[in-house]
């Protein structure tokens, strides 16, 4: 076998995982050259293991030095590793390990077994292929479980107690007496005992980890909770009674019929933690950082940033624009002066606004929604996303909840410059589609005025001047500060611990979900900041009250109106944020996967998908490599533990 058809084995990602490795604990010759010691190698092979634990493994050194030269190149590393994803791991390199040649496996076989049958065979017959060596290694690997479960069934029922069942299991799976899978072990027993083909199945499964991963390869695809119906039709890795105890052990349910795909995966972390010191971690890093961006790029990264948040503004912005009106008038409503209240409730001025002014009443002000909404969303989202990258882990990626909040609070502080002149202008024709139905109404007949003229968004703009323009931002503040603290931290948390987002590509329904459930806490709780500034902004009318500032208004308000008025248009609010800000990420997120930022989607990717398989391919070979010493030594080995004796 040679290297470059070894490696076509391997993945790009186990690839560049093991090229990583072996630059890690490799050695410089004079030439330049690298190259792994003895004790490099079996550092590279088991890095997370402590130093007495990997000496068992210098066993592999030979199988991987295949010139006897005393090293070990990158080629020859790599076409160790990829023995080690192959489906007889444990059998070829024990194999190689005990032989060194296909020719000489009796004499060193024939000291691992006891069989007398095969003992005979093998003192006939002088020597045996590798496929002679599997077929024994696993009937001689069968006789000794079958000869563990009799010896703890004394009274030779086909059954032992549950309590018996992980000491006996861990002669030959990688399960820590005290550990979360232990306890869950327990579960699979009936009425407290584990009969025989119960057992089979544990030591099966938990013998060998690669099966769950195979099965967990082909139903990642599948939705986060799988059935364990679908989960048979998917894969059939696993025989009825392997998946049924998997299913058990990921759920933590007796007879589970539904788990995680997570929870499956998990599976592997808990074994790999059983081999690996508590504590210790790999010293080889597995997640591929992303290379810093220069200045410019940096400034071309956030200005694609805003060019997205805009576009994607502007869609949301659009869909909920007629709910936004209506909320404005609610709003706008005063109950304490006789004969304004033009509305019953939300649907009642819906249809009321049709009626009077047509269907495009419902998209009154829109044109400068659309100019204002544009950077108002793009500096939100751009300096959400900026706050949150320079205040995440720069190792872990981590961030935590109160810096998620700051970034938040930050992102909704700066949208107010672009925030305040476009509400106060919105909400200004809003409202005077109400005022031109006084003015032209029995108001107008009454006082012999003369009818109102529709304004246009310029004509406010110079009538409010500058100042105006920002007249209640302390309000505005008030109101988009905390409603972007809460909505930004329980979208992220959303997608992540709902929707299991790293763990699979979330779906525009879930992205369109998690935005618009994120919507309803922060525009609720903030509609009394929301009120207090729509009636600020808005234009009075004569005899209403007029607002000098925050405090002023929420003291007149609450004096004139009651307490529920500040909750005056919640609902709508709701409708109105909630759909919105759901639309709004979702065309964000999905404008960022189908254009992406140069070099951003690969890096991205990776994050969420390549890390995990770089991990799980990490455990597989320490897994692999386990199960190739355990059939090199005795039936007494045990995972994690140094055998009683060494084979050079």
């Amino acid at each position: 076998m040679t290297a470059g058809r070894s490696q076509q084995r391997l993945s790009s990602i186990e690839i560049e995982r093991l090229s990583e490795v072996f630059d890690t604990h490799a050695t410089v010759a004079s030439d330049g050259a690298k190259y792994l010691t003895p004790d490099g190698f079996t550092r590279a092979i088991t890095p997370a293991l402590h130093q007495q634990q990997q000496s068992s493994y210098s066993a592999f050194f030979s199988v991987a030095d295949k010139h006897a030269s005393g090293r070990v190149s990158k080629d020859e590393f790599l076409e160790f590793q990829s023995l080690l994803v192959r489906h007889d791991a444990a059998s070829s390199l024990s194999f190689k390990a005990v032989t060194q040649s296909d020719s000489a496996a009796a004499p060193a076989l024939g000291a691992l077994i006891g069989d007398s049958l095969i003992a005979n065979y093998l003192k006939s017959q002088g020597q045996v292929s590798y496929a002679e060596f599997a077929q024994l290694v696993e009937s001689v690997r069968a006789d000794r479980i079958r000869q563990a479960f009799a010896a703890v069934d004394r009274e030779k029922t086909g059954f032992i107690q549950v309590d018996q069942l992980v000491a006996t299991a861990s002669e030959f799976t990688p399960v820590a007496v005290q550990s979360t899978l232990a306890e869950r072990l327990a579960l699979v027993a009936t009425e407290g005992k584990v009969g025989y083909p119960t057992f089979l199945a544990v030591v099966s499964l938990l013998s060998d980890p690669t099966k769950i991963a195979h099965a967990a390869a082909e139903v990642a695809k599948a939705p986060s909770q799988i059935s364990a119906s679908e989960f048979a039709a998917t894969t059939d890795i696993l025989t009825p009674l392997e998946a049924s105890v998997l299913f058990t052990l990921a759920s933590g349910q007796a007879g589970a019929e539904t788990a995680t795909t997570a929870s499956i995966t998990g599976i592997l972390d808990s074994l790999h933690d059983s081999l690996v010191p508590a504590g210790r971690k790999s010293d080889v890093p597995i997640t591929h950082k992303k290379p810093e961006r220069t200045l410019l790029m940096e400034l071309l990264f956030q200005a694609y940033n805003f060019g997205v948040g805009a576009i994607a503004g502007g869609i949301g912005a659009t869909v909920v624009y007629p709910i936004d009106l209506v909320k404005t008038r609610m709003q706008n409503q005063r109950a304490a002066v006789v004969g304004e209240m033009m509305y019953k409730n939300s649907i009642d001025c819906f249809k009321k606004v049709i009626r009077n002014e047509g269907i495009l009443g419902l998209y009154r002000g829109l044109g400068p929604q659309l100019v204002g909404v544009a950077p108002e969303k793009a500096i939100k989202l751009t300096m959400n996303d900026f706050v949150r990258s320079r205040m995440k882990n720069k190792d872990t990626g981590e961030i935590t909840f109160a810096a998620e909040l700051l970034a938040g609070a930050a992102a909704g502080g700066s949208q107010v410059v672009f925030t305040n002149p476009l509400e106060i202008v919105k909400i200004r024709l809003q409202t005077q589609g109400e005022m031109l139905k006084d003015a032209t109404g029995l108001g107008a007949k009454a006082t012999g005025t003369s009818p109102a003229v529709r304004r246009g968004a310029i004509t406010i703009v110079k009538e409010l001047g500058l100042m105006g323009l920002y007249k209640g931002a302390s309000a505005c503040l008030l109101r988009d500060v905390p409603f972007s603290a809460i909505y930004f931290p329980c979208y992220s948390h959303l997608k992540k611990d709902l929707f299991h987002e790293g763990e699979r590509e979330l779906s525009i329904t879930d992205l369109l979900l998690a935005g618009a459930i994120a919507g309803m806490p922060a525009a609720y709780f903030t509609t009394p900041a929301d009120v207090i500034k729509t009636r600020l902004q808005v234009e009075a009318k004569k005899g209403e009250t007029v607002y000098t500032g925050l405090m002023d208004a929420a003291r007149k308000i609450y004096k004139e109106e009651g307490f529920k008025a500040f909750f005056k248009g919640g609902p709508a609010r709701i409708l109105r944020s909630s759909p919105q800000f759901g639309t709004t990420l979702m065309c964000y997120e999905l404008i960022h996967r189908m254009v992406p930022f140069p070099g951003e989607e690969t890096h991205k990717r990776r994050d969420v998908g390549e890390e995990r398989a770089r991990e799980v391919s990490s455990q597989m070979a320490l897994f692999n490599a386990s199960n190739a010493l355990r059939l090199m030594h005795d039936g007494n080995y045990k995972f994690g533990a140094m055998p009683k004796t060494t084979t050079a």
